[in-house]
Formats: structure tokens, sequence, C-alpha cells
């Protein structure tokens, strides 16, 4: 009886670094997918079938990598979900064998790898640097290399906001009389779909064509994916090579509709976001502007976490005037500057074209001379130089005794701080003006907002 001859399975370069890759959480490279699966070409094998298998995985589209736990913002459980694929056909003990296996790994991945890593962590020595200057891109509103952000309800313009700034950084033209560091601007278009380009031929027919300068994602990224991050470091690679000027500029519009499905409540998730944001702002050395929406208290800032917030180099809050059509810009947060003043600015119609039917289409843009904003609330007509700290007071109050809830000095201060306030030294001096304005009545520690039939009597 002859011994039947049983062939020993060997596996080639190519499959290895292919799991090693995947099972990392790494790209795998077409090139050594192809040559794996030549290399083990008979499919009724182990290891064939792992090569066809990846070759399958490849293949995947990002949707269907997400939606099959391959691509996850928990990076733990996106590592057991690829290494269960390999681990199916080969076994969980061999798979951990190869990934141990130092020195094939070494020999196969020495070129990637550099031999004297230096930190990527930004040092300096000393007093280095203690006179430098904060760095605009557009000077007293956008520091440039930082994160920033618009929020306001909707419907008050803030989307038109960042499509002027967006126009005039790709234009090099001053916005509001301030000077404009003009580069290239790569703008996610979460919302507004047709709307954006319309925005953009508004602001054009206003001011004169753009150069080819400011380049729309037509579709959300998600920053809290590495993998959507990478995306938006190659769009701007590529939007820099076309136009031959540096991106100054990202706009992410809307932060609600680029969070992947996350809850903006939680820290964990709030936390991916800001990395994901961080991680753009330091490839590219340009600014990322958020565009995000106000919670259902509007005197309470933005909605979601608080650590969005704190993160921030510089916040902006934009109401609409009233029922005209024009907006009211706040600045609530500048970290290494002066704040600019609060100040409106009208909104213009312009025609853009007449469709099939006859009907004229239309979009509006934002006319960047300052004024001073009219309050939209007929209690505060004709009060003298109230500040927005004044002003997050009053709200305060306001929103508190319109909902019979109570209202202190206590909670107020409470209100104020969730909301991200300072209230550690000037809140009382906040509040005493509008007492002594006759604007908030005050009865022990209960505060109440003056009725405009008591300041009639």
């Amino acid at each position: 009886m002859t011994d039947a001859v049983m062939s020993v399975e060997t596996v080639s370069d190519a499959l290895f670094t292919c799991v090693y890759r995947w099972a990392h959480g790494k790209p795998m490279k077409a090139s050594e997918v192809t040559e794996a699966i030549h290399q083990h070409r008979e499919p009724t094998t182990r290891y064939g079938a792992l090569a066809s298998r990846l070759g399958q995985l490849q293949a995947m589209t990002y949707e269907a990598l997400c939606e099959a736990g391959f691509l996850d913002t928990d990076h733990d459980r996106e590592i057991m979900a690829r290494r269960l694929v390999v681990s199916e056909l080969i076994g969980e003990a061999e798979l951990n064998d190869w990934l141990r296996d130092i020195e094939r790994v070494r020999r196969l991945f020495s070129d990637e790898q550099k031999t004297e890593r230096k930190t990527r962590l930004p040092l300096s020595w000393g007093s280095h640097g203690y006179d430098v200057q904060q760095d605009f891109i557009i000077k007293h509103f956008l520091p440039s290399k930082s994160l920033c952000a618009i929020y306001g309800p909707s419907g008050s313009y803030k989307s038109f906001l960042a499509i002027s700034w967006a126009c005039h950084i790709a234009a090099g033209k001053t916005w509001s009389g301030n000077a404009v560091a003009r580069g290239s601007v790569l703008y996610v278009v979460g919302e507004g779909g047709v709307g954006v380009p319309r925005r953009v031929k508004a602001w054009e027919t206003v001011n004169g064509a753009l150069p080819k300068s400011i380049c729309l994602v037509n579709r959300p990224v998600f920053p809290v994916r590495q993998s959507e991050v990478q995306e938006v470091l190659s769009a701007a690679k590529q939007v820099e090579r076309e136009t031959g000027m540096p991106v100054r500029l990202v706009v992410i519009d809307t932060l609600a509709r680029c969070f992947g499905g996350n809850d903006e409540n939680d820290a964990r998730d709030m936390g991916a976001f800001i990395e994901g944001c961080d991680t753009i702002k330091q490839k590219t050395g340009a600014t990322v502007l958020v565009v995000h929406h106000s919670g259902k208290d509007e005197a309470k800032g933005a909605r979601g976490s608080s650590s969005f917030r704190a993160a921030l180099d510089a916040e902006f809050h934009v109401k609409r005037e009233g029922e005209a059509r024009a907006l009211i810009l706040s600045c609530t947060k500048m970290k290494d500057a002066e704040e600019p003043e609060r100040h409106a600015y009208d909104l213009r119609q312009v025609d853009l074209y007449t469709d099939e039917d006859g009907d004229n289409v239309a979009s509006l843009v934002v006319h960047d001379t300052p004024r001073e904003a009219k309050d939209i609330y007929p209690e505060l007509v004709g009060a003298p130089k109230l500040s927005d700290n004044h002003m997050a007071v009053w709200q305060a109050i306001r929103s508190r005794t319109s909902k019979d809830e109570a209202c202190t000095r206590a909670v107020i201060r409470d209100d104020l701080k969730a909301a991200g306030m300072d209230t550690s030294k000037h809140f009382s001096r906040w509040l005493n003006k509008l007492i002594e304005l006759s604007m908030v009545i005050q009865d022990g520690e209960k505060l109440s907002i003056r009725s405009l039939r008591e300041v009639g009597e």
C-alpha cells in the first residue's frame, strides 16, 4: 500500500502582507492582493480560499465595509471583526502565529519603518515664540490653522455667511474691511444640495467671477472615521495641485450631517469628531470651519457636547435680525485675540436664471458692510451699550421665566456656566446693569423680565 503524499501549504509573502495589513485595520494594496491570489490560485486550499476572500474584501465599497463592521469608530470592535474573517479560514492560533512573526514583519515592512523616529509633537524651547502674533485668514475673525464654528438656529443665514467667508478667501478679497489670506477652499456640502453652488454664483454675480479656487465636496464626510479623514487630506492635496494655492479653509456644513450617525451629546463621539478635525487642520495647515445648529434654548449655545466648544479657537453665533433679510453676528469665543464687535449684515437677493417653467431662480449674498444690530426683542430697544454678555444674561432669564421655571441668581449663573461662559468675575456686574436699567426685576433672589406694559406704566 502506497502512502498518500500530502503537500504542505506555505504562505507567500504577498498573502502574509495582506493579512497583516487587514488584521491591523490598514488598507490592503491592490497589487499585493493580486499577487497573493496568483501565489495561491487554488481556491480549494485554505490559503487559496483566504486569498480569494481578501480579494473580495479589497473590492468592497467604503459603505459596504462600514455596514459589515470592518470600518468602525470603535477601533477594537473593527479589529475584532477583521480578524474573525481570517481566523474562520485558517484558525485563530495560526493567525496569532503570523502576527507574532516579528522577523518576517521586519523583513517585509522594513521600508515602511523609519530607523530613527522623531516625535511628531510640536516642540519648542523655553520662551521661544513669546512674541509671535496671531495669524488670520480673515483678520479679527478666522485665525489661521485653527478650529472654528458658526452656530445658530435654522434659517439664521449661517451657511450664507460661511459661503461669503469662503468666497472672499478664495478671491483674496477683504471681508468687512478686514484683510484676507488668499488661498483655496474645500467646502463639504453636507446640507444644501444645489443651494451651495447657487450661493457661490450669487456671490460671483455681485463680486466678480472666482478663479478655480473653491472646490465643493458633494456629500457629507465623517471626521469620526480615519478613512474619511484620509479622503479629505487627499482631496486637499488634489485641490492644491490643481489650483496652485494652499488650502486655507475647510468648511464642514453641517456638523449634524457630518457626524456619521453618532451622538452629538456623547463626549466620546464628539472627541472623535474633534480629533478628526484636528488631523485635517494639522495635515493641511488650513482652518477648519464647522457650521453647527444651536440647541432648543438658544441662550444655552450650540447643541451637543460642551467638549466641542472647549476645543474651538473661535466661535460665532448667528441669528436672524427679526423678520428682516439680515443676520446678526456675535463672537462668543476668541481664544487668543480680542473678540470682534457684534454687528448686523444685510443679505441681498441676486437673480440667477429663469427655469424652463419661466420661474425666476434666485439666491442671497451677504453684503459685508457692518452696521449696528437692531435687536429683535422690543424690551431691549434703546438700552445703552449692551454687550453680548448682557444679552446672554437677559435671554437666560427670559428663557426661564417664559417657561415658569425657577429663576434666581444661582440658577442663571449655572445656566450660563453650562453654556460655556466664564461667570467667575463679572456675572454680578452684568446682572446689576440690567437691574439698574429696569430691564430685569429682582425680588429677593427671584429674577424676572420687566415687560413692556410695566415699562409703560
